[in-house]
């Protein structure tokens, strides 16, 4: 049985991990959430990546973030977007959590190459 956060609270719903079998449907079009068919359980669009619970928008956090892959100075980045250092530092965190998440996930699991 899979695990994850939503709302600040820990769920856990046998259909985690699994895609394309329709257990997610729309529950808010207005408001981004979607709604867990198997457990009930509603989440953002944003859940599970560098964005989620951030009032910038998407763009903003994605262009900044590109900005620091490519070796932009933050300070460069703070007066050109006039954001807080503490918050470029705190996307590039996110998004190097994110990046590992994603690595452990579809890089590292084991993986039957069949007839290499």
């Amino acid at each position: 049985m899979g695990q994850s956060w939503t709302r600040g609270e820990l769920i856990e719903s046998p259909a985690i991990g699994q895609t394309g079998q329709g257990n997610i449907g729309v529950h808010s079009r207005q408001e981004q959430r979607y709604i867990c068919h198997v457990c009930g359980q509603t989440f953002a669009a944003r859940k599970g990546t560098v964005c989620y619970r951030l009032r910038t928008a998407a763009e903003t956090v994605t262009l900044v973030v590109t900005l620091l892959a490519y070796g932009c100075p933050v300070q460069v980045i703070v007066v050109a977007f006039g954001l807080d250092e503490r918050t470029v530092q705190d996307w590039q965190a996110r998004a190097r959590q994110h990046c590992e998440r994603v690595d452990e996930h579809l890089v590292q699991q084991p993986r039957d190459l069949g007839q290499v």
